[in-house]
């Protein structure tokens, strides 16, 4: 909701106060002091009953305390249509930091409590402020002073007031303790409380002849003094003795008032007139208030879900459980009521083993034998509503929690977490926990900045009631209530892809969209294959073919420059004997990683290959008269044929070459990764990066670890394996190296390559480690001049090709595979795009996907969808 364009909707009448008095001096027929209280908006009889004195008595003001905004809005706004002077509306509020206003999607009271940032209160006041002032309301009446409020509630309070005070609302309180903590603060001028009330005079409000006049002596405080109506001779008594404005409430109270004043003809005393004539003073204020400009302001929704996440709370964490970190040496389980928003969450950032929350029913001795010693256990306690109950899982996760690792999730119900000795670590909100849980599980995993902090109820320091936690850069995957981009442009996504279904191009795919670390996009379209059988579900895998280039072996060589035992400038020959003696021993890292090396872009390696189907390996034809098969060491083989191939004819005259993507150039650089590592590329990456990152969907020759059916198939390989490649690396050459290649052979799934170019656009920091320093990350997204075609390893956007949405930027960076693939990165606007699919299924002569072009137009309304470009074509082929 736009508060501005609301807010222009309410224009005051300008208005002069002393010109008010004079012309109420000539007939004192109204009563501008006294006003009027409805105590339930939509009791309509009471409504009555305030517009009755507002024409027949001429009242001065209402004051409101519930009510839809809208319908108070609009009646104010009927009043002042009708009415021959403006009225002074007043807020009652129930309690501080909440509007008693309906359908207002603010963060309540408890919330607010639950957070330290005093810049958040102190927004939240101006904003509330914007909302009054739309509503034509600039005078706020403040609850009773919270006694409980520690110091740093108090500060949340002090902030909260500046921020109503910057919005141009004016407040009072009628509690002296108010005025006693705001006077000791120094930061709330009284020029901004409009009112005093009287029991801020008086112990219970009963002013005797002299009490008024001492007072004003003492403090200088000449604001109007208001009171509630009293019995008929009392009210009288109050407004002789000095109050300057009478809240009426219910009818016969206030008859008999009005009654009153009129019959003993007060409106001709000296006092009464001297009270009008401030009455009008203040409403000549606050319609000024009314009548400054609104600035355009956050909406309540997302100031809500701001408050709402920085209210989480962790109240325990002795042992330094969160954020969790350090995943490669955790195993994780989940105990839950069957919560798939629980499961599904935690699984994102690491697969975790389910169990039901009756497991706790075992004994102690019986879940230690469940849970090994490297055991995390995340326990959903939401679910939970029963005290006794509550007691019984408390003392067994006491128990369990001295010899395994726990971390409990829970929220509402206060008295759970009262008693804290010996509690494992525990995730609290105040809200009911259902709404929150997947933010819980996100702040567990170090996503956000953890900063709640338990009521001062709880305890009087700040210390014992949560800890802070600092967000270690991990993706976020909760769903905001408000659209930080053009949600019609990425639906246009979804029939983009439908038709790209209905024609064939591909069976199905993975699409995932992140903008500012936060999946925006993510879905999974069609099905594994034409059939129709098995959906993609976000954990299913795909060959990534070429990605592996710079998923794996690119960080593989970044590894060994950070650690300084290659360089950009170092040689095959200086490191691989098979390379030594051939002229390809002088090819430089850099020159392979740019593809100008000169060598070429493919050799058959596998058609020297027979599959043996029996034994799943690979023999090397030996040409004689017939042909000899001989069991050979591919690796060696493929190496010696490398360099002895012949360069291709690129050429320039001083020696060098232009571009030419090459498969061969990653295929050797996976051999220079081996020489320094001493041991394979697939077990190396994923100790240094797959593990520790929670890639748990990512590996080579992904059969040895997962099911046949959690894998896309890519070709039915008619010419060489004579199967349907399912779990198998599709790539030939990759194949003969037992499936794991510099240049292809790695298995993905979107939501793991989404954290890998996570890290890369965070410059190497993910998760709470720097994977590797941002000036290497810069060196190897960066073309080395602008004549390159491609930065190290990695694509540059290229308009004559339409390998990336038009609307790239220079900065950005990405790779695509055979098999239907591509991931792109564009730090500029801090967006990531994974597109994973089985193109080449049954068939790799479908070239469909490619013709038309269809990932490229995905990116392009991604890119629209933030930057409001409109509908403009991609001129990419």
């Amino acid at each position: 909701m736009n508060y501005s364009a609301w807010a222009l909707e309410f224009t005051p009448n300008p208005m002069d106060g002393d010109s008010l008095y004079a012309q109420w001096s000539k007939d004192k027929t109204r009563l501008p002091t006294l006003l009027y209280q409805i105590e339930d908006f939509n009791d309509f009889a009471d409504r009555i009953e305030a517009e009755s004195l507002i024409r027949t008595y001429g009242i001065g003001g209402i004051v409101l305390q519930d009510g839809n905004h809208l319908d108070v809005k609009r009646w104010i706004e009927k009043n002042q249509a009708l009415g021959s002077s403006p009225l002074l509306y007043i807020t009652k509020m129930s309690s501080i930091f909440e509007l008693p206003f309906d359908e207002l999607d603010f963060p309540t009271k408890s919330i607010v409590e639950c957070q330290r940032d005093t810049a958040k209160t102190h927004e939240l006041g101006r904003i509330h402020a914007t909302v009054l002032r739309s509503m034509g309301v600039a005078l706020v009446q403040l609850p009773a002073f919270p006694r409980h409020y520690t110091s740093d509630d108090l500060q949340k309070v002090l902030s909260y007031l500046n921020g109503l005070k910057i919005g141009n609302v004016s407040f009072f309180f009628q509690d002296q303790l108010w005025q006693d903590f705001l006077d000791r603060s120094g930061l709330v001028s009284t020029d901004q409380i409009s009112l005093l009330h009287v029991e801020g005079v008086a112990s219970g409000g009963l002013l005797d002849k002299k009490s008024l006049k001492k007072y004003r002596k003492l403090t200088e405080d000449k604001r109007l003094v208001i009171d509630k109506v009293r019995q008929e001779e009392l009210s009288l008594i109050q407004i002789e003795r000095g109050v300057d404005l009478t809240v009426l409430s219910g009818h016969a109270k206030s008859q008999s008032l009005i009654n009153s004043l009129l019959l003993e003809n007060m409106l001709a005393k000296g006092y009464f007139k001297r009270s009008v004539k401030e009455y009008f003073g203040l409403l000549r204020f606050v319609q000024s208030q009314l009548r400054l400009p609104i600035e355009e302001q956050v909406l309540p929704v997302e100031l809500r879900d701001d408050f709402e996440k920085s209210a989480i709370t962790l109240v325990a964490d002795d042992y330094q459980l969160i954020p969790i970190q350090h995943l490669q040496n955790r195993k994780l389980y989940t105990l839950s009521a069957d919560n798939n928003i629980f499961q599904s969450r935690v699984d994102r950032y690491q697969s975790a083993q389910h169990f039901s929350l009756a497991i706790l029913d075992l004994p102690t001795d019986s879940l230690v034998d469940v849970f090994p010693a490297d055991a995390l256990v995340l326990i959903d306690l939401t679910s939970i509503e029963d005290d006794e109950m509550f007691e019984r899982i408390k003392s067994q996760c006491v128990a369990l929690n001295r010899s395994r690792s726990l971390i409990l999730f829970y929220g509402g119900n206060a008295n759970f977490i009262k008693n804290r000795d010996e509690l494992p670590a525990l995730m609290w909100t105040v809200r009911s926990p259902k709404d929150h849980l997947g933010m819980m599980v996100e702040m567990a995993f170090g996503v956000h900045t953890i900063e709640g902090v338990l009521p001062g109820y709880f305890d009087k320091s700040a210390v014992n009631r949560g800890h802070t936690r600092n967000a270690i850069g991990r993706i976020s995957y909760e769903r905001e209530r408000f659209s930080l981009v053009d949600t019609t442009c990425l639906n246009s996504i979804d029939t983009l892809v439908a038709s790209a279904i209905r024609k064939g191009m591909i069976p199905g795919c993975q699409i995932l969209m992140i903008k500012d670390g936060k999946v925006l996009y993510d879905k999974n379209f069609g099905y594994l294959t034409y059939d129709s059988i098995t959906p993609v579900e976000w954990n299913h895998m795909y060959d990534i073919a070429s990605v592996t280039k710079t998923v794996a072996t690119v960080p593989a060589l970044m590894d060994r420059m950070q650690e300084g035992s290659l360089s950009l400038a170092s040689r095959l020959g200086d490191y691989l004997t098979a390379y030594r003696s051939t002229d390809k021993s002088e090819l430089t890292v850099n020159d392979l990683l740019i593809h100008k090396s000169g060598l070429k872009s493919y050799i058959p390696f596998w058609r020297y290959a027979k599959y043996d189907a029996d034994s799943a390996t690979f023999l090397y034809k030996k040409r004689k008269r017939t042909h000899n098969y001989l069991s050979v060491d591919w690796s060696d083989s493929i190496q010696s044929w490398i360099g002895r191939s012949q360069y291709n004819s690129l050429s320039n005259e001083d020696g060098t070459y232009r571009y030419l993507y090459s498969d061969l150039g990653f295929m050797a650089m996976k051999d220079l990764v081996e020489e320094h590592c001493s041991c394979p590329l697939d077990q190396s990456i994923q100790e240094q990066v797959y593990g520790p990152m929670g890639m748990d969907h990512t590996s080579f020759n992904p059969l040895e670890k997962f099911q046949k059916n959690q894998i896309a198939p890519t070709e039915r390989d008619r010419s060489f394996r004579s199967t349907l490649l399912q779990g198998v690396v599709h790539d030939k050459n990759a194949a003969l190296l037992d499936g794991v290649s510099g240049h292809a052979g790695l298995f993905s799934n979107a939501n793991d390559l989404a954290k890998y170019m996570q890290m890369m656009i965070q410059n190497g920091y993910y998760g709470g480690v720097q994977y590797f320093s941002d000036s290497l990350i810069k060196v190897f997204t960066s073309k080395n001049n602008e004549k390159d075609r491609r930065a190290l390893g990695w694509d540059k956007p290229n308009r004559s090709v339409g390998n990336s949405s038009i609307y790239a930027s220079d900065e950005s960076y990405g790779h695509s595979g055979f098999t239907g693939t591509l991931v792109w990165a564009d730090p500029k606007y801090n967006l990531i795009y994974i597109f994973l699919s089985n193109r080449i299924y049954p068939d790799p002569q479908n070239y469909k996907l490619i013709e038309s072009n269809t990932r490229t137009k995905i990116h392009d309304l991604m890119y629209k969808s933030f930057l409001k470009l409109g509908d403009q074509p991609n001129d990419g082929s």
